[in-house]
């Protein structure tokens, strides 16, 4: 084998190794999706005059510039094989040119490669991958802003659910002022009296509407408010005089029976007054009780589990607060009305104070009517009502 063919053997597989790694660049940028053609770019691009390099050929193919370049002797139209010394020094130029040539071919070449693979590996990814990462911080963002809405949704209805459990254990109408949550049970041994005679007056919206509706914010009934200006009352010559008398916010205490406790706690009752009237000689004995409900409409309700004449209601009555000494209304006979008054229900109950039969049944209506003036309290209420409004 001669020199010429020697060296024409390594260029061919120079050549070779060339069109390889082209053809292992072009494959490399299709794994990663690109095609270079249609995004504008050219992979045989030439590259060498923008960097400072000029291929040895005119076709742009580095390539080419190896196989297909043009040496002296090949110019000339001799061959590489025939002798001689002219033939030899064309050779060697030859050779060398071959050798720069592939120099110059090699850099290019390794240029055109590395930017091929750059371009093909990201081509459009980085847009792509910015547009991935914004994707997921957004979704991140709103995972997070989900929470907080989830979390507040969260407290919120829990406080809604505790509002509402509130009230319904508290009874309508309203936050309670006071009263009770729950029946007081009434004393060992309590008498478990109910009048003989009962009657009943409903709510009177010409003299009692403007109170229908317990008032915002209005003061508490006390001991003085209630009781202060009737220590006496009386009509004809009935005269009554008050001998123990006292304000409680637990309304159920007053009271004897489940059913009638628990319709003064749905009712919201926050406070109730209850004084005992006797007259000079002590014959006659009232006992006078004042419920403060919600509305009216409690008022009602609660009235309708006092009445013992009422067949739908339970067991129940008034707690008498007359001592030992005072048989009447824990023992005998006795009589009781009732009136609602607006949001409260008054109580007027009436008896001999030996429990026993009254032989006048006159006496005993004049004592029912002249204890019905113990309610003053609500009278004034009605006018301040008015006067505020006005």
């Amino acid at each position: 084998m001669t020199r010429a063919e020697s060296g024409y053997g390594r260029t061919g597989r120079r050549g070779g190794t060339r069109r390889a790694e082209r053809a292992y660049t072009e494959d490399h940028a299709d794994d990663y999706g690109q095609d270079d053609r249609q995004d504008g770019y050219d992979p045989e691009e030439d590259f060498s005059a923008e960097y400072g390099h000029t291929l040895p050929s005119d076709t742009g193919d580095p390539d080419d510039a190896i196989d297909g370049e043009q040496t002296g002797a090949e110019a000339t139209g001799r061959s590489p094989r025939r002798g001689g010394r002219g033939s030899g020094a064309s050779r060697r130029r030859a050779s060398g040119g071959r050798r720069a040539g592939a120099g110059r071919a090699s850099s290019v070449s390794a240029f055109s490669a590395a930017a091929i693979k750059r371009v093909s590996v990201l081509g459009d990814r980085p847009n792509q991958i910015v547009y991935t990462l914004a994707e997921q911080s957004r979704r991140k963002r709103g995972t997070a802003t989900l929470g907080v809405l989830l979390g507040a949704f969260s407290i919120a209805l829990v406080t809604l659910l505790g509002l509402l459990s509130y009230q319904l254990l508290a009874g309508t109408g309203g936050a309670t002022e006071g009263g009770d949550e729950t029946v007081v049970a009434p004393p060992s041994g309590h008498s478990t009296l109910t009048p003989a005679m009962y009657l009943s007056e409903p709510n009177r919206e010409d003299v009692f509407g403007p109170i229908n509706e317990r008032p915002e914010g209005a003061d508490p009934m006390t001991e003085d408010t209630v009781f202060g200006e009737v220590g006496e009352i009386g009509l004809d010559d009935m005269e009554l005089e008050l001998r123990q008398g006292g304000v409680t916010d637990s309304c159920t205490s007053l009271v004897w029976g489940e059913e009638l406790g628990q319709s003064l706690i749905d009712g919201n009752c926050v406070r109730a007054a209850s004084g005992v009237y006797t007259d000079a000689d002590e014959e006659h004995v009232a006992q006078f009780t004042l419920f403060d409900l919600a509305s009216a409409e409690r008022a009602a309700e609660v009235e309708r589990q006092l009445d013992p004449t009422n067949p739908e209601g339970g067991a129940g009555f008034l707690l008498t607060q007359t001592n030992d000494e005072v048989p009447g209304l824990q023992d005998g006979y006795s009589q009781a009305s009732s009136q609602v008054m607006g949001h409260y229900l008054a109580v007027f109950w009436v008896a001999e104070t030996d429990g026993s039969q009254p032989e006048d049944n006159a006496d005993m209506a004049t004592l029912s009517v002249a204890s019905m003036n113990a309610a003053r309290h609500v009278y004034e209420e009605v006018v301040e009502v008015k006067q505020a409004a006005e």
